[in-house]
């Protein structure tokens, strides 16, 4: 069995974005980060420069395990490339007209060892274009159900926050963060039913199971979208009955008492290509005796998962 992350330096991923430099307005860093969220390297440099973190802009979570850079940006006088925290770099890089903002990349390059191995393997050119375990860390999927369903004291419980006034509480927490929660809930019924789809549309195919269910992969590639669900989806019979497997129900996608949680239907292609793909190098493996390690480098496009190209391209 393969092992991905055994050293952050296993796996490293650098944002792709174009940026365009003007004389004054928002500051923009490269933050480098090693063992850091996106959240909780920004939530240190927040207490320690005493900014607002939701005066950061940036274009995307990055994965703790590993080394990671990314752009941000904040519209300040301060020098926070000054800011010293283990593992944490922030350079400046210039000024930007405006705020860095969620999906503002268009994608990330990735190189990454794959370790244990038996044998080397070949490049693919498409993934199924799953949400992977990074979207559903914790208690993300559940807390996102219980949004929907209204029951705000029971996420209180599971958060830790005052119980007494449940609406207030939750509206006092970051508001992308509480956009996580349903995100990740909406991702969740995607995988369930592309999973579904694939497994009844295609005769070979490889299962691998993951914390929420299981994914299945074909060697295919289709120009198709599948919703990630609203108030406003229209359903088809695969959405009908994980709907009614769940107890949920469209209506209740709009939540009044956070009206800032809802947003129209979104779609998101089903399959993901891999860009400039390449096998950098195929050796002994220093951390596991008997086995080999193997160096790849690729791209993707914002919002998939190097993850999944590694559960795709290294079956169990």
């Amino acid at each position: 069995m393969f092992i991905l992350k055994q050293i952050p330096d296993d796996f490293y991923v650098k944002e792709l974005i174009e940026l365009g430099f003007i004389k004054q307005g928002y500051k923009c860093f490269l933050l480098k980060k090693r063992n850091y969220t996106t959240f909780k390297a920004l939530d240190l440099i927040s207490k320690i420069s005493n900014i607002k973190i939701n005066d950061f802009g940036y274009a995307g979570n990055k994965d703790k395990n590993a080394i990671t850079e990314q752009f941000v940006s904040v519209k300040t006088s301060k020098n926070l490339e000054n800011i010293q925290i283990k593992d944490i770099q922030l350079e400046f890089l210039g000024y930007l007209d405006k705020k860095i903002s969620l999906g503002g990349n268009l994608g990330n390059y990735f190189e990454i060892t794959v370790r244990n191995l038996d044998k080397k393997y070949k490049k693919i050119n498409n993934i199924v274009n799953y949400f992977d375990e990074q979207r559903f860390s914790k208690n993300n999927v559940l807390v996102g159900k219980l949004l929907l369903q209204k029951k705000f004291k029971e996420i209180c419980e599971i958060l830790n926050l005052d119980k007494k006034n449940p609406i207030g509480s939750l509206n006092n927490i970051n508001k992308k963060l509480l956009r996580l929660y349903l995100h990740s809930y909406q991702s969740y019924i995607f995988n369930k039913a592309v999973a579904f789809y694939l497994k009844n549309k295609y005769k070979n195919y490889e299962t691998v199971t993951y914390s929420l269910g299981e994914l299945i992969f074909v060697n295919k590639f289709e120009n198709k979208k599948f919703p990630l669900i609203s108030f406003d989806t229209k359903l088809n019979k695969i959405y009908s009955e994980i709907l009614n497997e769940e107890e949920i129900k469209l209506e209740q996608f709009l939540i009044r008492q956070f009206p800032y949680l809802i947003d129209e239907t979104h779609y998101r292609e089903i399959f993901a290509k891999v860009k400039n793909f390449k096998i950098l190098s195929y050796e002994k493996d220093e951390l596991n005796p008997g086995k080999f390690k193997q160096k790849i480098s690729f791209e993707l496009s914002k919002g998939s998962y190097a993850t999944i190209l590694i559960k795709q391209m290294y079956p169990l």
